[in-house]
């Protein structure tokens, strides 16, 4: 079953034994832990997922997200657009200790009373896809060097080493 919404909750028990297909978009708005580290909240992230079970029995659950989240670069302060094109596979498991024997390509996602909240399991993923420090290519970036004041040169830093080189020569005009 193809769906053009996303429900808040579903069993993914029951969503993967029909072999479920959810197709719809979040608001970006409405993430509330993922908003503070964003320039804007607006927009929405495209999310896909298909529910079903692994030839070990696994409850999986593939997702795939696509967006667009606006970060403000951290060199010319400006804002951009930071695209999101991410898929994964999640293992479903009810406790630590299932999640601690899934198979490495699996990401553990802990369902407790056999609901799972999609908007927080997307919201993890889109906070953890963040980067570091967010910035432009240097290509797209604003940012200039420092200038000289007034001057609109760039300011040059001098190489601390020089001093290594003033000390030889007068040592070196010392022995002569």
């Amino acid at each position: 079953m193809l769906n053009d919404y996303l429900p808040n909750k579903i069993d993914p028990f029951k969503a993967a034994g029909h072999r479920a297909q959810l197709h719809g978009a979040l608001k970006i708005r409405e993430m509330q832990r993922l908003v503070p580290s964003l320039h804007s909240d607006e927009g929405e992230i495209e999310v896909s997922m298909e529910f079903g079970k692994d030839e070990q029995g696994i409850f999986i659950v593939r997702v795939h997200l696509k967006g667009s989240l606006i970060l403000q670069c951290q060199r010319c302060m400006k804002p951009f657009n930071y695209g999101i094109m991410r898929e994964f596979m999640t293992g479903i498991v009810t406790d630590e200790k299932e999640a601690a024997n899934l198979p490495e390509e699996y990401e553990a996602v802990v369902v407790t009373e056999g609901v799972l909240i999609i908007q927080d399991m997307i919201e993890d993923e889109l906070i953890v896809e963040l980067p570091l420090v967010p910035m432009h290519d240097l290509t797209g970036c604003g940012a200039t060097l420092p200038l000289v004041a007034g001057s609109g040169e760039p300011l040059e830093k001098e190489n601390p080493f020089n001093v290594i080189s003033i000390l030889r020569s007068k040592t070196d005009s010392k022995k002569e």
